[in-house]
Order: structure tokens, then sequence, then C-alpha cells
């Protein structure tokens, strides 16, 4: 399949995939992270939030665990959803590397590190800053 990474897939349509029984072996082994962690709630399934997370190798050094992609496709609306505010929060506490990556028509060329700029709002109390840090990290991933 010769599909960029954050773009949509040719075969994707209204109700999911549209070759779901002939997929290739990549679509097969590719789990989100809303398929892997049964405390989502169903209305956090992409295709109906527009809340995409995937895990990768956590290559930053000092942080926990697998490292997970948060790509948002509503930009700024994700930042009203306190449910994923908390999820961030979280992963920021337990030092899970946390990136943002937002759906666009291009697939973004870098993901932008979360976790050190939100530790300081963190530990600081501070949700005014911790939701403007990601309302900066959205601004610069969309173009805004």
């Amino acid at each position: 399949m010769n599909k960029p990474a954050g773009m949509a897939c040719p075969h994707l349509n209204g109700h999911g995939c549209s070759i779901h029984e002939w997929r290739p072996q990549p679509c097969r082994a590719f789990l989100c992270v809303w398929r892997l962690m049964s405390t989502l709630p169903e209305q956090w399934r992409p295709d109906l939030s527009g809340i995409l997370i995937y895990q990768i190798a956590n290559n930053a050094p000092g942080y926990d665990g697998n490292a997970l992609i948060l790509s948002l496709a509503n930009g700024f609306e994700h930042l009203k959803d306190e449910a994923l505010l908390g999820f961030v929060l979280t992963a920021i506490q337990n030092r899970q590397p946390i990136y943002l990556g937002v759906h666009r028509e291009k697939a973004d060329a870098k993901a932008y590190f979360l976790n050190p700029p939100l530790e300081r709002a963190v530990a600081a109390n501070n949700r005014d800053s911790f939701v403007a840090i990601l309302r900066q990290a959205i601004a610069q991933k969309i173009g805004a």
C-alpha cells in the first residue's frame, strides 16, 4: 500500500474500510490506542471523534513506556473535551511521552513533543497554561 503516514486511506468510506477482508498486512497489524485501551469510551472511536492515538517506540530519554502520537482532526475544537485534556494530563503525570500531530491533507513532517512544556504547567497546577500550551501546539501544527 503506497499511503503516507497521517493521510486518510483511499479505501476508507463512511462505514470503515471498504477492503477490510483483503486489507494489506500493515493495516492488519496496526492497532490504534482506542482499540488497545478498554478505558477509552466508544465516542473516542477515531471515525466518530476525530481523535487518533497510536503508539511508537519511545526514544525520549527519561520517559516511560511507549510514546503516544495524538492526532487531532478537529484542531482547537478538541480543547473543549475535558476527557481528552485529562488523558493528556495523565500521560504527562505518568511521564509517558506524548506527541501532537494533526490530521491534514498532507502527512505531518514532525510531531510536536508535548511533555517538556506541559510538565511545567502541571507542576505549577496551572490549567490555563496547560490549555494555552496545547492551543499553541495545535496552532503550530495546523499553521494557524
